[in-house]
């Protein structure tokens, strides 16, 4: 044995004492552990004795002392960078737990939205009279700037405008549909059949309603006005359709003349012979 031990190269010896050293290390913790779960034993209740638990599963999370506690998440698996706010991803305009569309719902709930374009309106009138009067008074080298800010202006205004109307013709065809479909309904209490107006009576109907709104704001000028509109918005679509050209001042195209040859006594004079 001590000749074979002479014959081992240092490197195989150093191998082994490590494999024996590692082999100490395991068994002394093992021993400290049955004794640390002897003491644990022996001093915990008999009420705590009895009760068994199971073993944690790889993976799965432990169970909490209270209902109320927070949920501990194990630690084996990576954390996300991303962080997810929400699991469900749904757009409500094309999911039917939103329901249907509600226009009278939709105008009471955003009803803000048309008092902040009146208010928005008014500011840019304002600043449009401003940038007018400094217009008038600027010197040279600033009228360029100055010009193109009174265009944007005028532009803003103008969609303003727009955006102001569209919210007062929307308004007044909902209460005028609204007042139809309430007479409707008590109808039906009344034993009346279902009945739902043709589309070229309700574009009568919103027309009548839309004039009485002009008239009451504005009078009879307004509703004058809005008519006259109306007529030069068909005569310009009526003009366009024309096969013919739209300008007046263009002459018209005279009949082409076919050219005679001036006779003679002889006749009528012959072309002249080409040169080859």
């Amino acid at each position: 044995m001590q000749d074979a031990m002479t014959s081992l190269s240092f490197g195989a010896l150093r191998k082994a004492q490590r494999t024996l050293d590692r082999i100490d290390d395991e068994t002394d913790s093992v021993d400290e552990s049955d004794g640390s779960l002897s003491t644990d034993h022996e001093s915990t209740p008999e009420s705590e004795k009895k009760r068994v638990k199971e073993p944690i599963r790889a993976g799965a999370t432990p169970a909490r002392k209270n209902k109320h506690a927070p949920t501990e998440v194990t630690s084996k698996r990576p954390v996300s960078r991303r962080r997810t706010v929400v699991e469900d991803v749904r757009d409500p305009r094309f999911s039917q737990l939103s329901g249907g569309f509600d226009a009278t719902k939709f105008r009471s709930h955003y009803n803000f939205l048309s008092d902040m374009r009146q208010g928005e309106l008014k500011t840019l009138r304002e600043n449009l009279k401003r940038a007018r009067k400094l217009l008038a008074s600027s010197p040279r080298d600033l009228r360029p700037e100055r010009e193109a800010e009174v265009e944007r202006l005028a532009l803003a205004v103008k969609r303003g405008e727009s955006s102001v109307n569209k919210d007062k013709r929307e308004k007044v065809e909902q209460e005028a549909l609204g007042v139809i479909a309430k007479k409707e309904r008590d109808k039906r209490q009344e034993g009346k059949k279902a009945y739902w107006l043709k589309n070229a009576e309700k574009k009568k109907l919103l027309l009548k309603a839309r004039y009485d709104a002009a008239a009451v704001e504005g009078g009879k000028r307004a509703v004058k006005k809005i008519v006259l509109r109306k007529r030069r918005k068909l005569s310009q679509k009526e003009t366009k359709s024309r096969p013919f050209s739209r300008n007046t001042n263009s002459v018209a195209p005279q009949p082409s003349r076919k050219r005679i040859a001036p006779r003679t006594d002889d006749g009528p004079t012959k072309k002249r012979p080409k040169f080859a």
